[in-house]
């Protein structure tokens, strides 16, 4: 149930403000940001289990990618890739043009996804599910991909985040600690949609593992990753620059 929102080209200096909450079975084991890769250089969490990461930065381009898998795909059958793998791959090009090209060019062969590919003056959106991949292209303004397919209508997590990004982006540059608040929604909209911030039912282990606010500026730098190992209402987050 992963929550993936993008400001995009909404603040000026701030071409890509990102924040996002990893939602997973609370057991699964996992690394805070480190450097993953020496070159180019990439920064981000490690997942241990089947490698790769669910979120990052490639240093040198000033790009930013990060995945949310489709609801019911965890265990639904075996796949020719894994898409942690396919993020971290994603990362080592040098543009957000050649990052979506080979995330269209490997979606056949894995399970449903939809993944961000965001720098300061490309951004995208991949979606996969097995027979059809789209890809958009993103305009300014705010965009949120939740565990459902990107853009779907009937989606009452999504509008209830798109309402809640717009009253951010009127507010003005938010500081960290505006985005760290942010994730930290237990509202609901509806009985159906789930909660932002999640917290596992007393026969559950799955809620909400991390959250994660990204800045990049115009120069293709980053200007600031924070991290918060657990739900973002009760958990800390700490910055983590190289």
């Amino acid at each position: 149930m992963c929550t993936l929102h993008l400001w995009y080209q909404v603040f000026p200096g701030k071409p890509v403000v990102f924040a996002g909450n990893r939602d997973e079975n609370l057991d699964r084991a996992w690394d805070p940001p480190t450097l993953l890769v020496d070159t180019p250089p990439i920064l981000g969490p490690r997942d241990r289990v089947a490698g790769g990461t669910w979120l990052g930065v490639n240093l040198d381009a000033g790009l930013l990618v990060t995945l949310a898998n489709h609801e019911g795909t965890l265990a639904r059958g075996p796949s020719a890739c894994s898409r942690g793998a396919i993020v971290l791959e994603a990362l080592r090009h040098a543009s957000a043009d050649e990052a979506r090209r080979f995330a269209e060019w490997v979606a056949p062969a894995c399970k449903s996804y939809t993944l961000l590919i965001a720098g300061p003056e490309r951004a995208y959106v991949v979606d996969h599910a097995p027979g059809s991949t789209q890809t958009y292209r993103l305009l300014p303004g705010c965009h949120v991909i939740t565990n459902a397919r990107f853009r779907v209508p009937d989606d009452p997590k999504a509008r209830r985040c798109l309402r809640r990004m717009e009253e951010v982006a009127r507010e003005g540059d938010p500081g960290p600690s505006r985005l760290f608040r942010f994730l930290a929604d237990h509202d609901r909209d509806s009985p159906e949609a789930t909660p932002l911030c999640i917290h596992p039912e007393p026969d559950s282990r799955f809620g909400t593992s991390s959250a994660s606010v990204i800045h990049l500026t115009p120069d293709r730098r980053l200007a600031g990753f924070w991290f918060a190992p657990g739900p973002p209402c009760s958990t800390p987050f700490a910055p983590f620059l190289p």
